[in-house]
Parts: structure tokens; C-alpha cells; sequence
């Protein structure tokens, strides 16, 4: 079995155009590993979308946010910190995954 991840709708354009190159979660996310290929699935239907590979996966204090995560993110500061309290709220620890489209 593939080991998947799940973005939403969304944020898949980004994905698949390359413009988006992290992705942050919850502390789950560090069951990803470096070198780790992804089956990525879109989170309203689980269809399959595309292929990412993790490059890196580092521990992140929310208020260490910054610009440098928005933009990898595809989007404002302001922006990620809203989405990011709207799925974990009050969520202090957070790990954020580095990735390349493979296809």
C-alpha cells in the first residue's frame, strides 16, 4: 500500500504547479520521512492527483512562523496562520514537510 497524503481542494493547484513546496501539520506529520514518496489525494473526493517526495521534515514552533513558510506555502502570512488555527487550533508544536512534484 502507497502512503498518501491529503491537501485540500484548494490548495492542489499549487501543488501541482510547483508553487507550493511545504506543507505544515500537526506533530503527526513527522511519521513522513526524507526520501518518502507521497500518492497525493485531494481531500473532498480522495482522488489521487499527483506524486510529491519529502525532502525534509523539521519541528516548528507556531509563532516561529514567518514569510519564508507563507511563500512556500503559496500564500500570506496572515493567511497561513488563519488556516493553520482554523484545522489545529491552539496548536503549539507543528512539523513542517518540505517536498518536490514528482509528477
Amino acid at each position: 500500500m502507497s502512503q498518501t497524503i491529503r491537501f485540500y481542494d484548494d490548495l492542489i493547484p499549487a501543488v501541482l504547479s510547483g508553487a507550493k513546496t511545504i506543507t505544515i501539520r500537526s506533530q503527526a506529520g513527522r511519521q513522513y520521512q526524507p526520501g518518502m514518496r507521497l500518492e497525493v489525494l485531494r481531500h473532498s473526493d480522495g482522488e489521487r492527483v499527483a506524486e510529491i517526495e519529502v525532502m525534509s521534515v523539521k519541528s516548528l514552533r507556531y509563532q516561529e512562523l514567518n514569510d519564508s513558510h507563507a511563500v512556500q506555502e503559496y500564500m500570506t502570512l496572515s493567511e497561513l496562520r488563519e488556516l493553520i488555527q482554523k484545522i489545529y487550533p491552539d496548536i503549539e508544536h507543528l512539523s513542517v514537510i518540505s517536498f518536490k512534484l514528482i509528477q
